[in-house]
């Protein structure tokens, strides 16, 4: 996984680094998890889209070729829908998983010294003028701004880019 934007490398101590560790093992668990139950909706659905094939088959017997053509395109643009949807509420349910994971570390007795260590990071990145704003309701970690320029160290943002670091395994999953 890349660097959040603004860190430099060796500036995040190692509860961070923990803390994305941990992050992406538990994604890896729900990705196998995922893949698991994706397997299922994708078999459905490829079953659904061979049932209504087989019948726009049927119906373009009786109805002539250009028909059963036409029905048929239908048919496939309504399966891969439908593979997309299955795809997108897997994608969506990791996502939920991986940032209820990572809030959680709320709780955790080192989280007030991550909170100081993404709050130098944050004053390093913007200056020591930044107006930082420590654990945001709902997003936990360090939020930071100077004039128009931010940073986020939230733990939310931080799950979402593991999450979306994840992208090209998501995507070999899918093929």
């Amino acid at each position: 996984m890349g660097s959040a934007p603004g860190l430099r490398e060796g500036s995040v101590e190692p509860a961070s680094a923990a803390l994305l560790a941990d992050a992406r093992d538990r994604a890896a668990t729900l990705l196998r998890e995922a893949e698991e139950q994706d397997d299922e909706l994708i078999a459905h659905a490829r079953r659904n889209a061979e049932d209504l094939l087989a019948r726009a088959r049927e119906e373009g017997a009786s109805a002539g070729r250009t028909r059963a053509a036409q029905d048929a395109g239908l048919d496939r643009a309504a399966a891969r829908w439908q593979v997309l949807a299955a795809q997108r509420t897997s994608y969506e349910e990791l996502l939920r998983s991986v940032r209820s994971d990572v809030m959680a570390l709320r709780g955790e007795r080192g989280y007030p010294e991550l909170l100081q260590r993404l709050a130098a990071a944050a004053r390093r990145d913007l200056g020591e003028d930044a107006e930082v704003e420590i654990d945001p309701p709902g997003l936990g970690g360090v939020r930071a701004r100077a004039g128009s320029r931010r940073v986020d160290y939230t733990l939310a943002s931080l799950a979402d880019r593991c999450v979306e670091d994840l992208g090209p395994l998501l995507a070999r999953l899918w093929a």
